[in-house]
């Protein structure tokens, strides 16, 4: 076990026909990794910090079993029974015929339960909204959302806090149709879904100050309903995320449909599968794969965003069941996927390391995507425009080829090259990943303020190795990675968002600035708990260094407490796109407790986090108030989170 390797090997499984001809596809829901070139086996996991799990297992894929030898002795073949004998004859071989049928179409249902608790204390770092002197209305907002009795107002809070608790169920069925044939699905049931939040007191998500003739109040609630989007929410009870198809021959497989995917140590491309994860990389494709020279190749056709189709417009809404087409070609993105790879199960690595062999894997991939053009958003301001239906009501294909919508004519490529290595050699592993974006958009719209050209040259990487020692008990960890940054920001002024969480706001390149140059890892690579995970979103403009130990206790057969404790320093890549215009971020220290019991899939843990804030996250003005109005000057304070997690695997 590593820092990022799931100490709790999957319940074992008879292996695929593929598996054992093209030497091990193993474990369940490994097809991320295939599909990112690494041959298909249990994804490196990404912990939340110390003590949020260290080490929890991943997704598994299925094995279907069968096939081979059937261990009987070998001896004259049996003679075949003659045309005419009765069919009663017979009859006793019924039941062995309906077996063998049915042991290769076995339904297997692996996934998890899991409740997380959160505490949340000033990630707004004590900075109100941006008003400046005089003015009523906010020019933007504080680096994370305050508490809203807080109020629309520059400075401290009396109120610090945050805290709430959210739960998933997840489903991952497998339909064996045989052993070379099987279908694969992703349900998550009350996905991320906070507990509390769908009382019978809410009529509406719109309509939260008005309540229900079953509880008038909230404090008068009975009971709580499912999620219904647009009801009590914006998700919805069940939601089916993936399903795809896996067929497997002696001369490779094919996998087709919505799946994983995942790629190296799940840098830019993360199936999302570990316990304490959210989000994943999903993609729409077909992909072969076969064994070359004891590598895996991998090329795939992808379907990347696809524009409007008909479900978008007022055909979907007259026809909901029927069969949706895309309404052009031109506004799709193309993309093609190639990969070679060669990787040890988790096992067998560690197996080769720990007998003083060299285990190397290593795996490179290609990903190309080129898009001409895009529809820009239809004006729904019906005073402005009264012949264009209100928010919430679809258009009309007719509406939605206007010359004013349809076509931008984007004219864009990207290459995206990954590369990643893993190096064993007794107590010391080594991995490496380094992922690039590069190339160009000719018609940025507006993702640039003088829609010029914009070339896109973006790197994350990372480096971590640990030394296990006394028996695996000890470990001692290094982890040192960075995402190349950009200069742009969000501009104050008209109510602007201003939120340092990249997925809450829009930035676009000033005049002049022509580079699109920010990188993002997946936020699904947990590297700490506050400033990445939670207040940027992900590892984004910055450079972090992180020293991290974990001691493993054994207290009865198959029970483990998990002492853990990292430290992470991190500098911006770019300081001009800090709040402060400086190249310090922070100091960030993660304490964890984790218990853990293998053989009945059950997991607990306590984390606790501190972050010390430097100066790029102040707020600093020159005297013409400049970026920072003076009546909304302050210093960053330090935050802290407390998480508690329970989890169930089966």
């Amino acid at each position: 076990m590593t820092f990022s390797d799931s100490p709790t090997p999957a319940r074992p499984r008879r292996m695929p026909f593929a598996g054992r001809a093209f030497g091990a596809l193993p474990v369940r829901f490994a097809l991320g990794f295939a599909v990112a070139a690494l041959s298909a086996g249990e994804a490196l996991a990404q912990y939340g910090g110390p003590g949020m799990m260290p080490g929890m297992p991943q997704g598994h894929r299925p094995g279907t079993g069968g096939g081979g030898d059937d261990g009987r002795p070998e001896g004259p073949a049996e003679a075949a029974p003659d045309a005419d004998r009765d069919d009663d004859e017979l009859a006793p071989l019924a039941p062995m015929l309906e077996a063998e049928r049915r042991r290769t179409q076995l339904v297997e249902l692996d996934g998890y339960f899991r409740f997380r608790t959160d505490w949340l204390h000033q990630l707004h770092l004590g900075q109100g909204y941006v008003v400046p002197d005089g003015q009523a209305e906010p020019d933007g907002t504080p680096p994370f959302p305050t508490p809203l009795e807080c109020g629309l107002v520059a400075g401290k809070c009396g109120t610090k806090t945050l805290g709430s608790a959210n739960l998933r169920l997840r489903l991952e069925p497998t339909v064996n149709v045989s052993d070379q044939v099987r279908v694969m699905a992703q349900i998550d049931v009350l996905d991320n879904t906070i507990a509390g939040s769908t009382p019978d007191s809410l009529v509406q998500t719109n309509r939260l100050a008005q309540g229900t003739g079953a509880a008038p109040l909230p404090v008068l609630y009975n009971t709580q309903y499912p999620p219904d989007v647009g009801r009590n929410g914006w998700g919805s009870s069940v939601q089916a995320k993936r399903a795809w198809g896996e067929i497997d021959s002696e001369f490779g497989s094919i996998r087709f449909g919505r799946m994983p995917w995942h790629f190296g140590r799940g840098l830019m491309f993360n199936n999302g599968n570990c316990l304490d994860c959210d989000i994943g990389t999903t993609v729409d494709r077909v992909m072969a794969l076969s064994m070359l020279w004891g590598h895996e190749v991998a090329v795939a056709w992808d379907y990347g965003a696809q524009g409007h189709t008909s479900n978008m417009s007022t055909l979907g809404v007259q026809d909901p069941f029927g069969t949706p087409f895309d309404l052009s070609q031109k506004d799709d993105v193309f993309q093609l996927m190639a990969a070679l790879s060669r990787r040890d199960d988790p096992e067998r690595f560690r197996f080769k390391a720990a007998r003083g062999e060299l285990a190397l894997n290593y795996a490179a991939q290609l990903v190309y995507r080129n898009n001409s053009g895009a529809s820009r958003p239809l004006e729904t301001d019906t005073a402005a425009n009264p012949e264009t239906p209100t928010d919430g009501q679809a258009f009309s294909p007719g509406e939605l080829s206007r010359p004013e919508v349809y076509v931008q004519n984007v004219n864009a490529y990207v290459f995206i090259p990954s590369v990643w290595f893993k190096l064993g050699w007794r107590a010391l592993t080594v991995e490496f990943e380094a992922d690039a974006m590069l190339g160009k958009i000719g018609n940025p719209g507006d993702l640039n303020v003088d829609n010029r050209s914009l070339s896109i040259q973006q790197l994350g990487w990372v480096f971590a190795s640990d030394l296990a020692l006394f028996k695996n008990a000890l470990y001692l960890g290094l982890e040192t990675g960075g995402a190349s940054g950009d200069r742009a920001e969000p501009q104050l002024g008209n109510g602007n968002n201003t939120y340092l969480n990249y997925r809450w706001r829009q930035v676009q390149q000033q005049a002049g600035d022509n580079n699109l140059t920010n990188f993002h890892f997946s936020p699904d690579y947990h590297v700490d708990q506050i400033l990445f995970r939670r207040i940027f979103g992900t590892v984004t403009n910055a450079i972090y260094v992180k020293p991290q130990i974990a001691y493993w206790l054994t207290i009865a057969e198959q029970r483990q407490l998990g002492l853990t404790a990292s430290v992470i320093y991190s500098a911006a890549a770019v300081r001009l796109g800090t709040p402060g215009d400086a190249r310090n971020l922070g100091l960030e220290m993660n304490v964890g407790l984790t218990y853990r019991n293998p053989a009945d899939r059950f997991f607990a843990g306590l984390t606790w986090a501190v972050l010390w804030p430097f100066a790029a996250l102040n707020r600093p003005s020159n005297e013409n108030d400049q970026p920072w109005p003076r009546g909304t000057l302050e210093d960053a304070s330090s935050a802290q989170v407390i998480r508690g997690f329970l989890g169930i695997q089966f």
